[in-house]
């Protein structure tokens, strides 16, 4: 059951929002903070997700050298907030995160994270454009493998 209002939304972003049937609320604001270009964030106190428009923007200039693929792009770091909003092991892990002291298991867990949401996001996208996909995993997963 998608929630309410969410009419505002991009429509790649309110055709994934249905398609996953989440309750999960999403929201559009610009970057906090300009030195970074985060595409987006889940808050899973609010189970919220944030989408930084500029952010995804900022992302392709940076990894395509254009806005051309925006809309996939956008479909994918919305698939992959979307991915930590369902994953069913979320909180455990994070509250192992929290606890864990050893910073090479944080790391472990940290990755964990990510490549569950991006499980999630390429069934939810059905595995369309796969090699686009396996890119962003590429690109997204590479400081957690290196810190592991």
């Amino acid at each position: 059951m998608a929630p309410k209002n969410i009419s505002t939304l991009p429509a790649v972003v309110q055709h994934l929002l249905a398609k996953s049937d989440s309750s999960v609320s999403v929201k559009i604001e610009r970057s906090p903070n300009r030195n970074t270009i985060a595409g987006g964030k889940y808050s899973l106190s609010n189970n919220c997700i944030t989408l930084y428009l500029d952010g995804i923007q900022k992302q392709c200039e940076i990894l395509y050298g254009s806005l051309k693929p925006y809309e996939k792009h956008l479909a994918a770091v919305f698939a992959h907030e979307l991915g930590h909003a369902e994953d069913k092991e979320l909180t455990a892990l994070s509250e192992q995160l929290e606890k864990t002291v050893d910073p090479l298991e944080k790391k472990r867990i940290a990755l964990r994270i990510e490549t569950n949401a991006w499980r999630y996001a390429n069934q939810l996208l059905n595995s369309e454009n796969e090699d686009f996909m396996k890119l962003l995993m590429h690109f997204s997963l590479e400081p957690y493998h290196a810190a592991c």
